[in-house]
């Protein structure tokens, strides 16, 4: 099985291999794709915003979060 990086230099080969507008269109249809994702991430981001309303109280959470940090789990060293 190929690493990611050995994919990533193979798909890099093959773009330098292409005409310069085939690799304008590669490059334009690959950010296409990114923005695709990133509109998907925001539409489940707003539609799941403030589903947690209610169900905490948020300062306890604050309050337990800091005194959790205070609690050392780690051994004592040893001279």
């Amino acid at each position: 099985m190929l690493s990611a990086k050995a994919i990533e230099n193979k798909i890099i080969d093959k773009l330098k291999e292409l005409p310069e507008e085939d690799k304008k269109e590669v490059l334009e249809y690959i950010d296409h794709l990114k923005s695709k994702e990133k509109e998907k991430t925001i539409r489940a981001l707003k539609r799941t915003s403030g589903a947690w309303k209610r169900l905490i109280d948020a300062e306890e959470l604050k309050h337990n979060i800091y005194s959790n940090r205070l609690v050392s789990t780690r051994a004592r060293v040893k001279f």
